[in-house]
């Protein structure tokens, strides 16, 4: 199976750069998001036969977009969303323990002391979510998720593209067996 990965177009609060996480706060693109995601849609030489997408704003809207060529089925998945950061939602990176920032960007960050996720956390219900598709008779999909989300799907499923390209609106493919 090929997993075709987008991230969600760009909101304000990613210009300014804050935590969303899946309980923060909950805006959809801005018109630069929305313009990002429209090129890239016409662009995709990849034809999805499903899309599955984050129930947050930013990746409805995205995954909305995108269809408008494909008209394919839209299916929400809860698995697919960014990972909680508790009572740090909505924070400014630069307001954050300068050690949670670094635990954070190498993938060993614990949100849980702030009522949030742990990597382990996400990581399961990620993995939950890749073997419930493995049972599909799907062979081209589409997820529309979040930087953490596409960041674990690397560690899982290593390619030759880089992590750290994981800007709003960016394209990732994976080969699932």
């Amino acid at each position: 199976m090929k997993l075709i990965v987008i991230r969600h177009g760009e909101t304000d609060l990613n210009k300014e750069n804050r935590l969303q996480g899946s309980k923060g706060p909950n805006e959809g693109l801005n018109a630069g998001g929305k313009h990002v995601i429209e090129e890239l849609r016409d662009s995709l030489l990849l034809i999805p036969e499903i899309i599955y997408a984050s129930p947050l704003v930013r990746t409805q809207e995205t995954a909305t977009i995108l269809n408008t060529r494909f008209q394919v089925p839209l299916i929400t998945a809860s698995e697919l969303m960014e990972r909680d950061f508790g009572t740090l939602s909505g924070s400014l990176r630069a307001e954050i323990d300068p050690k949670l920032v670094e635990d954070d960007l190498e993938g060993r960050y614990d949100y849980r002391p702030y009522g949030g996720e742990s990597v382990v956390e996400v990581t399961e219900r990620i993995r939950r979510f890749i073997a419930m598709l493995k049972t599909k008779k799907e062979e081209m999909v589409m997820l529309v998720t979040h930087r953490g989300v596409i960041r674990i799907l690397y560690d899982l499923y290593p390619s030759d593209a880089f992590a750290e390209s994981i800007t709003p609106g960016s394209k990732h493919v994976f080969e699932i067996s």
